[in-house]
């Protein structure tokens, strides 16, 4: 990603272009921020959030390149001056590559441009086909021990659908319902209400194969097994019964205003173009799904809860202390140790 005045559109293509194909990864550099990039994943692996993500990850897509987030240290200081060399040759293809440019622009004269830089970049490597991914599979609550552990994090999640499902949109609207945002069902039991945890979060996570859904939550020790109550009561509320007509229409005011919002700046407009076409969408679909969002109905957000949402269809994982929360999370619910 770059940015530039229009003026300097000009020289931004032309780094671009002697980025992806002159690359010369001075050894120096290599090595310090190889050693750099090492202690940063070394301070994040040890922050118990992260060690929850990656956890749930793990547990969820196994060996697959979903069930890692980031590299292990070691990893990263094993990183070559030729080993970057290599992977620039086999990954950064023409094949499968996508170019968005937004600004005062004259598409005839930048596309020319382009042409002008690029036209000769050529490779025989073909973009990276992601593995197919198989669905995330339930299984009792896996406890991650941390003796001492002041907090809590909680982690549940499960296969969702894509962003091309024709439910899609009541799906967006039933994540965002229940604790998708500041207004959500969660955030006004847990946080408003008892107190629990500050910014509980549900979210819609996009790969290029695979749709899942998260639900990230830290609480403080001792609430542990109450919080894990109470977000199964919000599940199961959703899942029994239909929302009302006008907590739908706020959601799905709210969920048209974040889409304004984050195309509202020539940055944000790129970076969701971007991320559309890698899946196969367009312009148009980001120019309709406004519509589609306030279009919603009680009965399709409580349908598509059903099938997402349903707390049997869940994966759950929680790093804590083990000798304060497993017997109370136990109460709830079949418990293993990691």
């Amino acid at each position: 990603a770059g940015e530039s005045l229009a003026g300097g559109l000009a020289d931004l293509l032309g780094l671009l272009a002697e980025v992806l194909t002159d690359a010369a990864y001075p050894r120096d550099q290599v090595e310090g921020e190889r050693t750099r990039l090492a202690e940063r994943t070394r301070r994040s692996l040890s922050q118990p959030g992260v060690i929850a993500d990656e956890t749930w990850l793990r547990r969820a897509f196994g060996t697959h390149p979903y069930g890692r987030e980031h590299p292990l240290p070691e990893e990263v200081l094993d990183v070559s001056q030729a080993s970057l060399r290599s992977a620039h040759r086999r990954r950064l293809v023409p094949d499968g590559s996508l170019l968005v440019l937004v600004g005062d622009l004259s598409p005839t004269r930048v596309l020319d441009r382009v042409e002008d830089l690029l036209g000769a970049w050529d490779s025989d490597g073909h973009a990276t086909q992601v593995p197919k991914v198989p669905p995330v599979q339930p299984g009792p609550l896996l406890l991650v021990d941390r003796p001492g552990a002041v907090q809590s994090n909680l982690r549940i999640g499960g296969t969702a659908l894509a962003r091309t499902d024709p439910a899609y949109p009541a799906q967006e609207l039933a994540n965002a319902l229940f604790g998708g945002y500041f207004s959500s069902r969660l955030v006004r039991n847990i946080r408003e209400d008892k107190g629990y945890t500050y910014s509980p979060r549900s979210s819609l996570q996009h790969g290029d194969r695979a749709t899942f859904l998260l639900l990230q939550v830290d609480v403080a020790t001792e609430v542990t097994a109450p919080a894990m109550l109470e977000v199964g009561y919000e599940l199961g509320r959703l899942v029994s019964l239909p929302p009302s007509e006008q907590e739908v229409h706020d959601t799905a005011q709210y969920l048209v205003g974040a889409l304004a919002l984050a195309a509202s700046t020539q940055a944000g407009l790129a970076g969701t173009l971007a991320i559309l076409l890698a899946q196969g969408l367009d312009v148009s679909w980001l120019r309709e799904h406004p519509q589609r969002l306030l279009a919603v109905t009680p009965d399709e957000v409580h349908e598509v809860a059903r099938r997402v949402l349903a707390p049997a269809a869940l994966l759950t994982t929680v790093v804590g202390d083990a000798v304060l929360v497993e017997e109370p999370l136990a109460a709830l619910r079949s418990v293993v140790r990691a």
